[in-house]
């Protein structure tokens, strides 16, 4: 009898075994199948498959999802009317399974697509908030350059009129995120681009790369502007004197809490209030820094000492050590200046910075400014005050090649001052005897060489 118990047992349990390996095998067949299916634009079938997987073997690859999102995207995209009906369902139905299953596999990115699949077919607008927030507070930069903008949106829609402070502290994450962004994609130019300029030709893949770096890069740089513009109305001097008066006190002693305000107050020209000066001394016994001695030698130099704040900008950059701080510190440096109308010392100040960051494209666009600004006053005639825009436009469009992420400001710099540069008829009657194509050099303080047009 025993014998004939484990006979029995031995058979049910290879019957299951044999069961549970065509399930894998059928599951395997229909995983292979949604690729296929993918990658050969049949997406009825895809739909197919992919329900099947859904149903039958959620667990079997973290890759259904990733497959099963490229679907959503392109039906969602290019697909019938028919397959993007069917696409919502199942698109809702992958998501929701995505959660269940793998919870960890890049959940920001994960939230953030899920939000935009509801986005883009009607879904609950607090739920594709929720979605957007908990991908924000996740990891921000895994937030796409659309998604950052309907988010940014909503988040300033629901707090400008009672808690600036996290409109304020959403845009500082999200700039953050941007540049740490930024300059991963501005270092695989830079490289890319050295090696084009060394003569030397790129294979398709690293053309591919070089492209999508840029058009990425530039994309991040509109968005920030964007954001920019967004907060002009609530970020203005009268808002940011009282909200950071208010919170002080509760806040003195953090390092980020005072450099995001110090940040800010002077992006938007507070600093001649007192509480600018009050942020930035504290911020210098919080965090004695280079950076805080940069900002302690503005307020210097607002007071009339400006021996003593050049004597504290050159030792604060000469203590930094960190290339990419030290050109950051440099160009503020240069921009304090050019704000207090010292354009041959911001100039100098924005050329050390460059020296250092090659591709720090806002110290291109603010030579090209500071040399556009001095037109009227260097040169004697209108050919030779011409002429420095020519040398402006030179500094603009060097900023729009080695920083993509600011090439929509860049390019319209240029395109204003090539508009001012000499007129055929000018050239041809200057009274210095140069001619079109020649080298001429602009005077004064600029002192530059660039060919006549």
């Amino acid at each position: 009898m025993k014998t004939k118990l484990i006979t029995l047992f031995t058979t049910v349990f290879s019957v299951f075994m044999v069961m549970g390996q065509a399930s894998k095998q059928e599951a395997s067949l229909h995983y292979n199948m949604l690729k296929t299916d993918i990658k050969t634009k049949n997406y009825d079938s895809a739909i197919k498959n992919l329900e099947w997987c859904l149903n039958n073997s959620p667990n079997l690859s973290a890759n259904i999802y990733r497959y099963g999102g490229d679907l959503v995207k392109r039906i969602l995209k290019k697909g019938t009317p028919e397959q993007k009906q069917s696409i919502v369902a199942t698109g809702n139905k992958m998501f929701k399974k995505r959660f269940e299953f793998y919870p960890n596999e890049n959940p920001a990115k994960a939230h953030n697509d899920y939000a935009k699949f509801l986005q883009d077919t009607g879904g609950d607008k607090q739920e594709v908030y929720s979605h957007y927030e908990q991908a924000f507070k996740i990891d921000p930069t895994k937030l796409g350059v659309g998604s950052i903008i309907y988010f940014f949106n909503e988040v300033v829609e629901r707090n400008k009129d009672n808690n600036l402070q996290l409109v304020f502290n959403t845009y500082d994450v999200t700039v953050e995120a941007m540049n740490k962004k930024v300059e991963g994609y501005l270092k695989v130019v830079q490289e890319l681009q050295a090696k084009e300029d060394a003569g030397q030709e790129l294979i398709s893949s690293e053309k591919r790369k070089l492209k999508g770096s840029r058009q990425n890069s530039k994309a991040l740089g509109q968005v920030e502007g964007l954001l920019d513009k967004r907060l002009e109305e609530i970020s203005t001097c009268d808002y940011l004197v009282p909200l950071y008066n208010e919170q002080f006190e509760a806040h003195k002693t953090e390092k980020q809490w005072l450099t995001r305000a110090i940040n800010r107050m002077f992006k938007k020209d507070c600093t001649k209030d007192p509480l600018y000066a009050k942020l930035v001394g504290m911020y210098q016994e919080v965090d004695p820094s280079p950076e805080a001695s940069v900002l302690y030698a503005g307020i210097l130099m607002d007071k009339g000492e400006t021996v003593k704040a050049i004597s504290f900008f050159e030792k604060a950059i000469e203590q930094e050590t960190d290339p990419v701080k030290k050109a950051k510190n440099l160009y503020k440096v240069a921009t304090i200046f050019k704000k207090r109308g010292q354009k041959a010392k911001a100039v100098s100040y924005a050329k050390k910075a460059i020296a250092v960051k090659p591709n720090l494209g806002r110290a291109y666009t603010l030579i090209a400014t500071a040399y556009a600004g001095a037109a009227n006053s260097c040169g004697k005639g209108e050919f030779e005050k011409r002429m420095t825009y020519v040398v402006a436009e030179k500094y603009a469009l060097k900023g729009s090649r080695v920083d993509p992420s600011i090439e929509v400001y860049a390019s319209r710099l240029a395109k204003s001052y090539k508009a001012n540069q000499p007129s055929k008829k000018l050239i041809f009657n200057n009274d210095s005897g140069v001619k079109s194509g020649d080298s001429y050099t602009v005077g004064c303080w600029i002192n530059e060489t660039v060919r006549v047009p």
